[in-house]
């Protein structure tokens, strides 16, 4: 994809899951990727497993500490004078369960990381592509995003829907900046998010009981949603678009996929390990 070819690529949130797979994507179509993550240590695995496909740097970054985001931004800049596309990727749900059985504490560590991650992602981007008048902001999209209900990830969801929201707004006001906006859904994915999740409470607990069959019919690996992610950079011209890997015909497809598997006998489901904890109760002062 000539079009990537060394463009200066940030990827939040990339040692792992999705965030690693697009970084994988991008080096294999010839980009210079910035991978971030929290700790050194999962940063240096991470550059091991991507230093053969191409030219890959590891920067520390916590997405929810304005001051570290603007100072990764400063960094690339500083080496690479310009920064081409800045993905903000960096995100997770904490756990599944029904909205009001959550800790609060959690819900505010979820928006931290998934929408004020996003602002700064932004705001820090936008300080470079601005000037220049050209480079792409790609946000994340998810489950929620479009406003349907997400049962039993509420929560999650619900940051999603800011972060759509935001996106839509923020596509209003970069018109005619000359920098491109994507808002990326890339649908069910069979990350840690998926195969390892926290349950709360016990109507969480009694939904999850065909989580098996959900994830062998809906889910996919993260590597397919990067490659598409990738492709839709390489060859989108508008200055806003939101792109559904859910399409309305996927869940008919993955049934049929299912079928055929159970005729051939290939299929099975993905493997997964539910951890379940008690629903969250108020125990403070009146």
């Amino acid at each position: 994809m000539k079009k990537l070819q060394n463009k200066i690529v940030v990827v939040t949130g990339s040692t792992r899951g999705f965030g690693h797979a697009i970084a994988e994507a991008l080096l294999k179509a010839g980009a210079t990727v910035i991978i971030t993550g929290r700790s050194q240590e999962s940063l240096q695995q991470a550059l091991i497993s991507l230093q053969a496909l191409g030219s890959v740097r590891g920067e520390l970054c916590d997405v929810t500490l304005e001051g570290q985001v603007h100072q990764l931004a400063d960094r690339v800049f500083n080496e690479f004078g310009r920064i081409d596309i800045w993905i903000n990727n960096a995100g997770y749900s904490s756990a599944a369960g029904h909205i009001v059985d959550f800790y609060p504490s959690e819900a505010l560590e979820m928006f931290k990381a998934n929408d004020l991650g996003t602002l700064y992602g932004t705001q820090a981007a936008l300080k470079y592509m601005l000037p220049r008048k050209q480079g792409t902001l790609v946000n994340i999209y998810g489950a929620g995003s479009f406003l349907n209900p997400s049962s039993p990830t509420g929560l999650y969801a619900a940051t999603k829907a800011w972060i759509s929201s935001f996106t839509r707004t923020l596509a209003k006001e970069l018109k005619s900046s000359g920098v491109q906006l994507l808002g990326f859904s890339p649908g069910m994915m069979l990350t840690d998010m998926l195969t390892s999740p926290t349950v709360i409470g016990e109507d969480a607990k009694k939904m999850m009981e065909r989580y098996g069959f959900v994830l062998r019919f809906l889910a996919h690996k993260p590597e397919q949603s990067a490659e598409k992610l990738v492709k839709v950079l390489a060859t989108n011209r508008k200055s806003f678009l939101e792109y559904r890997q859910f399409k309305p015909w996927t869940p008919f497809l993955g049934l049929l996929k299912v079928l055929w598997e159970n005729i051939t006998k290939t299929g099975k489901v993905p493997e997964y390990e539910l951890q379940f904890r008690e629903a969250y109760k108020f125990e403070g002062k009146k």
